[in-house]
């Protein structure tokens, strides 16, 4: 992040080096989470993460030729706006996200802000009658590691352990002290969802009035569509716990396919419409993606 950030807002010289080390940390990054979601059984985040590192390196190697000229690589050339843009949006997106992930105090204010309102609309609507059970500090692997949030040693301003994925959670519960079986952990905030198109509409160059308005739009929606889908989830491994499909649970149905189909699908339909107030922002992404489109017509 401070290489891409320091490329994205440095206007010199060696910011442009920056740049390319910036990719392949973060193609790097991504990929060593890939043996989780492994373990865990998740297809679709395994191929995202799996690909990570080839973007990553694809990504350095384009930033390379773009920037540089390949005869004389001590000379640089102009660099393309969508590239700026590119570096501003990871940088804008993954900085903030990592920081709640790293202090505890910000991943328990934000699973608790989001886990409440479910919990809230479930019993507003007559869905569930569950509650907030304890938050949870699960330190490892190994069964029985967990302990509660009081009763946690470890620093709560900055994470200096290793946590297993998942590592803080609140449980769910139901009125009479049973758990559900399901807890509540930062993924289920849809905050990588959200800061990803912050993160976009705030690095694009345009107006502040259209990234304002862009934002009142994209920001509510993606949290409102959230706590939906996590409502539903919980009602549906409530109510038909016994259900199966090819040995596959409703909850991990839901989750790791249907939810994921649905929600791909919603930000698809919310992207059109920021492209509508901002195209500057459709202009920078098409220019992204058109290498890989120009690698398909080639192998044609």
């Amino acid at each position: 992040m401070i290489f891409l950030g320091f490329a994205f807002n440095s206007k010199l010289i060696i910011s442009k080096y920056s740049a390319p080390i910036g990719w392949l940390l973060v193609g790097a990054y991504f990929g060593l989470s890939c043996p989780y979601y492994i373990e865990i059984n998740d297809p679709i985040l395994v191929l995202m993460t799996g690909f990570a590192p080839i973007a990553g390196v694809g990504l350095a190697y384009y930033e390379i030729k773009k920037t540089f000229n390949i005869g004389n690589l001590g000379k640089l050339t102009g660099v393309p706006e969508h590239l700026i843009w590119l570096r501003g949006m990871i940088f804008l997106a993954g900085t903030p996200y990592l920081l709640v992930a790293q202090i505890p105090y910000l991943n328990r204010l934000a699973i608790l802000f989001v886990a409440w309102q479910v919990v809230f609309f479930m019993r507003w609507t007559g869905s569930g009658d569950i509650t907030l059970g304890e938050f949870v500090i699960n330190t490892s692997e190994v069964p029985g590691n967990q302990v509660l949030w009081d009763d946690w040693t470890g620093n709560k301003w900055w994470l200096l352990e290793q946590l297993p994925e998942n590592g803080m959670f609140v449980q769910l519960i139901s009125t009479d002290g049973s758990s559900i079986g399901i807890n509540f952990v930062l993924a289920c905030t849809a905050l990588q969802s959200i800061i990803v198109f912050v993160g976009a509409i705030l690095a694009v160059k345009s107006k502040v009035n259209l990234k304002v308005r862009t934002l009142m739009i994209v920001v509510p929606l993606i949290h409102i569509l959230n706590l939906f889908r996590n409502a539903g989830l919980i009602w549906l491994h409530t109510n038909y716990p016994e259900w199966e499909w090819f040995g596959i649970s409703i909850f991990d149905f839901g989750h790791s396919y249907a939810s994921k189909v649905l929600s791909l699908f919603a930000m698809f339909l919310m992207a059109i419409v920021i492209f509508e107030i901002l195209p500057k922002l459709h202009t920078n992404v098409l220019k992204v993606i058109d290498p890989f489109f120009k690698i398909l017509n080639a192998k044609k």
